[in-house]
């Protein structure tokens, strides 16, 4: 009885295990076996087995490669950071018991109803040299047109506004979400032991959103990681390569060069380099060091 209950139940998730190996688990396997291959669909050549010679070119003879890598760390960095602190205050700011700010609170969702591809391209229209209305704001200021996206020293930062823009709200729904659960009796009782609004929020406030904290940073990060639509409508990885993240290198590499060996190398290079972020800060969900 016992074994035909757990083969009734195989063949109940057998479907779901299917589904994930054939949706999951066979791309990347393939995408490894086609990372060692001398492959260009822009020849018409067999694949040949090369080895590691796609990761060490692009580990140690490439020099794009690591500006990419560099690139996409800078922008994960800053674009985190900036929407951690203003979704962590909007947060506080919508948790307050006030009827005006119910208004506020749906209309600070709007742009995570936006797609990143529209979204790209709105930024991209408000950042134009001659007709962008920030462009126009700055003048009216009496500065010069800036290059927002054509000077190598803010292009970047003009693609982490957009990202800050799009994904700061849905910073700010976690921590809210997070702020609307803790307990009231925890505050009444360290009122009651006359801990002040400062004490209260440094030893009981972000101690109880720790969890929330992590999930946020490991949200954002894998998700800024994979970011592509922004370069792709606004910069295209110009000018010069100062806003060239890994996820458009290894577009132009694997479906406009049709380099598909070399571009699944830096596929999985990338998977890795994600995967070591996300096991950190599951850890650190779990309460492990």
């Amino acid at each position: 009885m016992k074994n035909y209950s757990l083969r009734t139940s195989l063949y109940f998730i057998l479907p779901a295990l299917v589904i994930i190996l054939a949706i999951n688990i066979f791309p990347i396997i393939y995408a490894v076996w086609i990372s060692f291959q001398n492959w260009s669909l822009a020849y018409v050549r067999p694949p040949q087995y090369t080895g590691f010679y796609n990761y060490e070119d692009a580990l140690f003879f490439d020099d794009r490669f690591i500006n990419a890598v560099f690139v996409s760390l800078k922008f994960v960095f800053l674009a985190v950071l900036i929407e951690f602190i203003l979704g962590f205050s909007l947060a506080f700011l919508f948790n307050q018991k006030l009827k005006a700010l119910n208004f506020l609170r749906v209309v600070s969702l709007t742009p995570i109803m936006v797609m990143p591809v529209v979204s790209g391209l709105i930024w991209f229209y408000m950042f134009n040299e001659n007709f962008g209305v920030l462009t126009y704001l700055v003048t009216l200021l009496g500065f010069d047109k800036p290059g927002w996206l054509t000077d190598p020293d803010i292009a970047l930062f003009s693609i982490v506004l957009a990202d800050v823009w799009q994904w700061t709200p849905f910073v700010m729904l976690i921590f809210f979400a997070a702020l609307q659960s803790l307990p009231e009796y925890v505050y009444e009782a360290a009122k009651m032991d006359g801990l002040n609004k400062i004490q209260i929020f440094f030893r009981i406030t972000l101690p109880l959103l720790k969890p929330a904290i992590w999930i946020v940073l490991i949200l954002r990060i894998i998700d800024s990681f994979k970011m592509l639509e922004l370069i792709l409508m606004m910069t295209k990885g110009g000018p010069g390569g100062y806003t060239e993240v890994l996820p458009w290198y290894l577009y132009t590499t694997g479906f406009i060069t049709l380099d598909i060996g070399y571009g699944a190398s830096m596929a999985v290079m990338m998977l890795i380099l994600v995967t070591i972020l996300s096991q950190f800060f599951v850890k650190k969900i779990e309460g492990k060091n």
